[in-house]
């Protein structure tokens, strides 16, 4: 009859780690094999079954391998799935148990794995990761996750590539009914870089975004900034079927109309003009004639509807221009209409004259 003396086990490559080599994902084990009374067994090779299960006794091995493993004194060392790669079923989330038999002899009871063996599966990761698909990736997937939360201290806490361009490079679906699919929350810091980066260089969308017909009132996107930074900054056309901003009058106060709104508007200039291309070349400007305002110039008229960036580069917010081109039109309306009144009066006093 044989015992174990002592036994170590090691991780000897993370599960959610695939290298381009494809190395095996394996389980290092040691032990110190000797005889019932102790002794420490004649050097050779022995013939070890290998087995793991979910539950202490009885039950199914989820995994075995018998190898022929050389011992010299008592000492032995192996690789656990180095010649039986481990199942996809076998996800090291629960419990699990190292079964060993030698020479066809059971060995003491079954060992439990601890931590060490269930990074295999790890919930949190301090160092960086680079994951690269294997070619037996699910739906060509590098993970596949119902919940992946990822912090860095610096740098970029998540990088996705798709490398051959012949599939998404990061695709979320969210079919519960609440919450949101993507949810970004940029803190209040230092850090000027944006939360998320999306960029492609081929001919389709950066981002594309989806929300499909459903009881869910949720966004697909929640983005917020507790900084001075936008919540979302996009370089290139914007193509959408409608934009919504929160308007309920139950939202507002100190409602009041706007006077003067036709003064305001005379006093803006709309241009035409081609962006500096070559002196912003890292802005991706769209070569052509554009149609617009001048920033500074319209601080000088409506200041609340431009806003600087941490760079110092103004912006205007031409959505919310439409409310003054809306009250100035409704203001040359009343005027016209007041002079129109004022002409068919005197018409009228002229056709009086003709006629006394």
């Amino acid at each position: 009859m044989y015992r174990l003396l002592s036994l170590i086990l090691i991780i000897g490559m993370s599960m959610l780690t695939y290298l381009p080599a494809q190395v095996p994902k394996t389980i290092s084990y040691q032990g110190v094999l000797t005889d019932n009374a102790g002794t420490i067994v004649t050097d050779g090779s022995y013939s070890f079954a290998l087995s793991l299960y979910n539950v202490q006794s009885g039950g199914t091995a989820l995994w075995t391998e018998t190898k022929s493993i050389t011992v010299a004194d008592g000492l032995f060392t192996t690789a656990l799935g180095d010649q039986v790669a481990f199942p996809a079923s076998l996800t090291f989330n629960q419990p699990y148990w190292l079964d060993i038999q030698v020479d066809g002899e059971q060995l003491s009871d079954r060992i439990a794995l601890l931590s060490a063996p269930y990074s295999i599966r790890t919930a949190r990761a301090d160092t960086s990761l680079i994951v690269i698909s294997p070619e037996e990736a699910p739906y060509g997937s590098v993970i596949k996750a119902k919940y992946l939360k990822v912090i860095a201290p610096s740098g970029a806490a998540a990088y996705f590539s798709s490398e051959d361009g012949s599939s998404d490079a990061l695709t979320v679906s969210h079919a519960a009914p609440g919450g949101n699919a993507i949810q970004v929350v940029q803190g209040l810091s230092e850090n000027n870089n944006p939360a998320i980066n999306v960029i492609n260089f081929g001919g389709g969308e950066a981002l594309y975004l989806v929300t499909e017909e459903n009881t869910n009132s949720d966004p697909v996107i929640y983005a917020m900034t507790y900084g001075t930074g936008r919540a979302a900054y996009f370089e290139g056309r914007i193509y959408t079927h409608g934009v919504d901003e929160p308007s309920d009058i139950r939202l507002k106060r100190n409602i009041s109309t706007l006077n003067s709104a036709l003064l305001h508007v005379q006093k803006l200039r709309g241009v035409q003009f081609e962006w500096n291309r070559e002196d912003y070349p890292d802005r991706n400007f769209k070569p052509g004639k554009q149609y617009g305002f001048i920033a500074q110039e319209v601080e000088q008229v409506l200041p609340e509807l431009v806003r600087e960036d941490q760079d110092g580069y103004k912006a205007v917010d031409y959505q919310k221009m439409t409310v003054f081109l809306v009250e100035a039109l409704k203001e040359q309306q009343k005027q016209i209409e007041e002079l129109s009144a004022a002409v068919t009066a005197l018409q009228a006093q002229s056709d009086m004259a003709s006629t006394d």
